[in-house]
């Protein structure tokens, strides 16, 4: 007997790993909820999404206050915060500062991330939202991302650091759920692909962005130092 169970145990860890190698949806994640490592990436992820949004309204106020004044995060004449702060790129939505936004953005975005790490459960439409979300957000970003090498040829670093969150929940958000099965069963298939290699995927998303920025700015680079 005691044998049986072993053999019955090792079997049964082997179909686990197999699943999780091919990326097979869990019965949780078919029902709406994450497994630890999604919940703790979207929650971390938000949390500095959060924190580097608050930064730049920070840096509003102090500007604010003073506007001689020299912030923290003005490295150069390439990068830096000040030279967006006032200007109408930067006050997109009602006049409403695009941080403020962000922060509530992310805000929600942690508190979804909280829910899944406790073992919450979203129903589809809440997962293709999300989803939708973070496509306009990518919308955003390749927005202000031209306003700020092509029209002005300058790069807020808070700004950046944005960007790169945002592409990341991005990804992971549209694999999970297209993993899951919330945009229909045909859809499973990409995801699990996606997922299997999602931080190739990721990698070389980072990769070509940091390439494009570095080569825009060659010319530039030696105000840098």
């Amino acid at each position: 007997m005691a044998r049986k169970s072993i053999d019955a145990l090792s079997e049964a860890e082997m179909d686990r790993r197999i699943a999780k190698y091919e990326a097979r949806p869990t019965a949780e994640q078919k029902a709406g909820g994450a497994n630890r490592g999604t919940a703790w990436f979207v929650l971390i992820f938000g949390l500095i999404g959060a924190f580097a949004s608050l930064q730049i309204l920070l840096a509003e106020k102090a500007l604010l206050k003073n506007p001689d004044q020299i912030l923290q995060c003005d490295f150069n004449p390439i990068v830096g915060c000040s030279q967006w702060i006032g200007q109408w790129q930067n006050e997109l939505f009602f006049g409403i500062s695009n941080a403020l936004i962000g922060l509530a953005f992310f805000a929600g975005v942690s508190a979804l991330g909280l829910v899944l790490l406790s073992g919450g459960k979203f129903g589809r439409w809440l997962w293709q939202a999300w989803a939708a979300v973070h496509s306009l957000g990518m919308v955003w970003v390749f927005w202000f991302g031209y306003q700020s090498f092509v029209v002005e040829n300058k790069l807020c670093p808070w700004c950046f650091l944005i960007w790169l969150i945002n592409l990341a929940l991005f990804a992971v958000v549209w694999m999970r759920s297209l993993q899951a099965g919330h945009w229909g069963v045909r859809a499973t298939d990409t995801g699990r692909v996606l997922v299997r290699n999602r931080w190739w995927v990721l990698g070389a998303l980072y990769l070509a962005l940091v390439i494009f920025v570095v080569l825009w700015f060659w010319d530039s680079w030696y105000l840098v130092f």
